[in-house]
């Protein structure tokens, strides 16, 4: 029998939401270990897939071919805040490969960053792809695109050589020889599976020995650059780089819609996996059970108490910066 897990929104001391969650916990090669909620409810995995995507870059040739620096492979795994920072990143390595922001089929949007989005505001300039969340991402899949000598235009079909090798690596880590497809809010094809499969591939993330001889060097890369720049894979108060400064041997990284994913390399059960969905998508609530998974597993301690304390003690806050309410995450994680 599965565990249980739901996140309470208090305003004052009444409950004014309540937000069901599953999470699922997995050991390399499969195993399931600890379940709360359905570990087996289908989820969109949105941009917890983003390490597995950057695996392109390597399968292509492209990581050697253009120097891709520890920095632009931490961009490429990020949900970014386009700070000058990320957007130099991305336009940096676009110029690079030959192209420029004029390829990028991802879209635009202001930048999450709130200083880097007042600025733009006060100078007039208008938001481009390059500040969107995913640039990152898909200046790497462009340059995988170039080193498979592909159309650079149609890298994001389902059929072009870059999408077909992020479809391989989906389904080699998730052990699903058959996934469905969406589209993502940048464009990008994404997988749709089982928690417990996404979980799955995050263990192979924190245990890449684990993995296919041919897979484990990209998985390695990918998880020592997301833990090398934190910053870099999303911003300073956003919980994937407060996490990951915090705690040695973990990366974090969150999707849309209260998707939530954690390679943890250094636990009392050895490496795991953790896949974690918000059933109504609150990101909020999110942030919330994170965090009581992290301590239901004995990954957080005593001094990293005050490093997490921006995110253990978030408060409800009104429209003025009152103090209105708080989250509670009740977390009881079953054996699998």
């Amino acid at each position: 029998m599965n565990g249980t897990s739901t996140v309470f929104a208090y305003r004052g001391h009444h409950v004014e939401t309540e937000h069901a969650a599953s999470v699922a916990v997995v050991a390399p090669g499969g195993r399931a270990l600890f379940a709360a909620g359905d570990p087996r409810r289908s989820t969109t995995l949105r941009s917890t897939a983003k390490p597995f995507q950057a695996q392109a870059l390597f399968a292509s040739g492209a990581f050697e071919r253009f120097a891709v620096s520890t920095e632009e492979l931490a961009l490429a795994c990020a949900s970014h805040q386009a700070t000058p920072r990320h957007v130099a990143l991305a336009a940096g390595l676009l110029a690079r490969i030959g192209l420029s922001v004029a390829d990028l089929r991802c879209g635009a949007h202001d930048p999450g960053d709130e200083r880097s989005r007042h600025a733009m505001a006060l100078s007039g300039e208008e938001a481009t792809a390059l500040h969107n969340n995913c640039s990152g991402k898909h200046a790497g899949m462009l340059a995988a695109a170039l080193s498979f000598e592909a159309p650079t235009e149609s890298y994001l079909a389902l059929d072009h050589p870059v999408q077909r090798v992020v479809q391989e690596v989906h389904r080699r880590l998730s052990g699903s020889p058959h996934l469905a497809w969406v589209i993502d809010g940048c464009s990008a094809p994404c997988a749709v599976m089982p928690l417990a499969r996404l979980a799955r591939m995050y263990a192979a993330l924190a245990d890449p020995e684990a993995a296919a001889p041919e897979l484990a060097r990209g998985l390695d890369a990918a998880f020592e650059a997301m833990r090398a720049h934190p910053e870099l894979i999303a911003g300073d108060d956003v919980a994937d780089t407060l996490l990951m400064r915090a705690l040695p041997g973990v990366v974090a990284k969150r999707g849309a819609d209260g998707a939530y994913a954690l390679a943890l390399r250094e636990t009392a059960h050895g490496p795991l996996g953790v896949a974690i969905k918000v059933h109504d998508g609150s990101g909020e609530a999110r942030t919330a059970l994170v965090i009581a998974v992290l301590d239901a597993l004995g990954v957080t301690t005593a001094p990293t108490a005050a490093a997490l304390g921006p995110l253990r003690d978030a408060p409800r806050l009104n429209w003025r910066g009152l103090v209105v309410g708080r989250w509670e995450a009740r977390l009881a994680l079953a054996p699998a």
